[in-house]
């Protein structure tokens, strides 16, 4: 029953939200109980406690609260009691609609109340009141339009208006897409921006009281991740640019904000252990990553001294140590003293090389065992070879046909990328054409065939059987003109983790699919076989390179 109650005080003060009509108990759209035969029911009609003369049981004959009913209402009083204080749960229910009119919440450990009013025609939450030691600290007032929450407002205990906010949604999705604060003057403060489709934060801007821009941080909307920084000076209109990263596995720059460098400055928490590592000799810095740490003799005279000058008569650096960039490539590393005084006979320089990647090392299974003979990182000689010598046939980019020695029956085209930076990096296999009747059976044959062997050497598989619309679900033997037409999407795949990635020999994923062989017809399907290597993105990046 307690916990009951305590999930309900959670959701109530977690989201904004309405309820439906309903003769039962809702709590923000979600069941709350119903009333059977005196007892207090879920939604299944069995018993959660008992009500016996207006007061509450639990089924060990504990006693939980009670239930008082009014005119229109009925009215739900928890205690939970500890032997110094006591906190205590009150909920008003419509008896026509359902919904919660009220909740009021005393804590007290912190000596705090909360008042929740509710519309009692919509359910929507109205008011929010703040009280401590029985007083009205602050409250927040709701505002809608078209079923979504649309502003916030924030009064003083006097009634004198603290700060706003207004909330944007999408018209496609019906998710938030910016979130703006105002100050008491209906000053705009911030905005938060976000993505209609990862619901991720993208933009973050703060503003001056004039309106000016004071500063802005860009977010990736995939991860959620701050990518970079702008802070805008008053007495500059450009701004300093800062730039959130670390380096990740593949040697290239992470989205972090333990790691962060602008043209001049940049931090990072772990250096202080590689200080004493290396002086000449390189350190292994990380996977894709060497560095030469070695003493600094850092003066007057060097580039940046006046900068961290500056940076010490503002009180701005830092607590534990402080690090001056020359180049991305390299920069100094020195220590702090108290009060912020920094060390300068205690510097030292850090170097950053990439290392140089073997990417055919990375198969351990032995050279020629990837898919159809084709490993990581082969170059174009290495590949001819893995094809008995035959030419492979240049389509366009890094792409070419090929006639692999070790040839699936199955499949008669192959296709393979070769970067001249990082090797080969992906593979496609494209079967011959299958007949198949309406229902598709003869290719999901065929394709289940695949999957044993790939599941044995790979591990388990994730499988996508998807149709977009009703209308090819109502029997199984529109199968085939749901995949002609698009709206069938039907493959399985295999993903790359740190957990399994010495299992996959250099494969960063793996697709195999069906698809229709004639946009016309439903008699014929293709399977198509995919192999991604973890060398995928440095080709990218390489071929990119040269835009």
């Amino acid at each position: 029953m307690k916990k009951i109650f305590g999930a309900a005080c959670i959701l109530l003060f977690a989201s904004l939200c309405f309820a439906l009509p309903n003769i039962k108990l809702y709590i923000l759209t979600e069941f709350f109980a119903q009333i059977l035969d005196d007892a207090m029911c879920d939604e299944d009609g069995e018993i959660l406690c008992e009500i016996r003369d207006g007061k509450l049981y639990e089924e060990n004959n504990d006693y939980a609260g009670t239930i008082t009913e009014l005119d229109d209402r009925l009215v739900f009083t928890i205690i939970e009691s500890d032997t110094i204080d006591e906190q205590k749960l009150q909920l008003e229910f419509s008896k026509t609609t359902g919904f919660l009119l009220l909740a009021h919440i005393w804590d007290g450990y912190e000596n705090e109340e909360y008042i929740v009013d509710f519309d009692e025609k919509t359910g929507f939450e109205k008011k929010r009141s703040y009280y401590v030691d029985s007083q009205l600290d602050f409250y927040e007032v709701y505002e809608y339009e078209k079923g979504k929450l649309a502003k916030i407002l924030e009064y003083n205990a006097d009634g004198s208006l603290e700060e706003s906010s207004q909330i944007s949604y999408d018209k496609k999705t019906g998710n938030i897409i910016k979130y703006s604060d105002f100050d008491a003057d209906n000053r705009l403060v911030r905005t938060t921006e976000y993505d209609p489709a990862t619901k991720n934060q993208t933009k973050k801007s703060e503003y001056n009281a004039d309106g000016s821009l004071k500063m802005q941080t860009i977010y990736d909307k995939n991860s959620g991740d701050a990518v970079e920084r702008f802070v805008y000076a008053p007495a500059s209109k450009k701004p300093v640019k800062w730039t959130y990263l670390q380096f990740d596995d593949a040697g290239n720059y992470a989205l972090d904000g333990g790691f962060y460098l602008s043209t001049t400055l940049c931090r990072y928490s772990n250096l202080p252990e590689y200080t004493e590592k290396s002086k000449d000799a390189p350190i292994d810095w990380n996977e894709n990553y060497s560095a030469v740490v070695r003493k600094f003799d850092f003066n007057k005279s060097t580039v940046g001294y006046s900068y961290i000058e500056n940076l010490k008569k503002r009180n701005y650096l830092s607590e534990r140590s402080f690090t001056l960039c020359g180049k991305n490539s390299d920069f100094y590393y020195c220590f702090t003293t108290n009060d912020d005084e920094i060390d300068i006979s205690s510097c030292y320089e850090i170097r950053l090389t990439k290392k140089a990647k073997d990417y055919p090392a990375m198969n351990k299974s032995g050279r020629g065992s990837g898919p159809f003979g084709f490993d990581i990182g082969m170059t174009y000689d290495e590949v001819k070879a893995a094809c008995g010598g035959s030419e492979p046939e240049h389509i366009a980019d890094n792409r070419y046909y090929v006639k692999p020695k070790k040839a699936h029956p199955l499949f008669e085209k192959y296709i393979v990328w070769i970067s001249d930076a990082v090797g080969l990096y992906y593979i496609k296999g494209i079967s011959r054409d299958i007949s198949v009747s309406d229902y598709g059976t003869e290719a999901r044959r065929q394709f289940d065939n695949l999957l044993s062997p790939l599941e044995k050497k790979y591990g388990k598989f994730t499988l996508t059987d998807t149709v977009k619309s009703d209308y090819y679900r109502k029997d199984d033997k529109y199968w085939m003109q749901a995949l002609r037409d698009g709206a069938r999407t039907y493959r399985a795949d295999w993903a790359v983790n740190r957990e399994n990635r010495d299992d996959f020999d250099g494969l960063y994923g793996i697709i195999i699919g069906i698809d229709s062989a004639d946009k016309y017809s439903t008699s014929k399907a293709y399977i198509l076989i995919e192999y991604e290597f973890l060398n995928y993105d440095a080709a990218q990046e390489a071929l990119n390179d040269v835009l």
